[in-house]
């Protein structure tokens, strides 16, 4: 009786591991897909909103709460 259980236990493992694999593998596939999205016209113009303060920031030479209140209303005018 156990060397029964024991190989329906095996066959049971070799057969769910396939399919498992086969989700994984999905997954990462559509997770590779989303990461290589080209980014949205508001978030281009995010991004660019960003680097103009953060260059005007630097060169100011403005560092912690100084820099956080001028990014904030840098960031809001434009």
């Amino acid at each position: 009786m156990k060397p029964l259980l024991f190989l329906l236990t095996a066959m049971a493992v070799a057969c769910a591991t396939p399919a498992l694999a086969r989700d994984k593998a999905a997954g990462e596939a559509a997770r590779a897909a989303a990461q290589h999205r080209p980014p949205s016209p508001a978030r281009l113009a995010q991004q660019e909103r960003m680097r103009s303060c953060n260059a005007t920031a630097r060169s100011q030479n403005l560092h912690g709460a100084p820099r956080k209140e001028f990014m904030r209303g840098c960031l809001r005018k434009h």
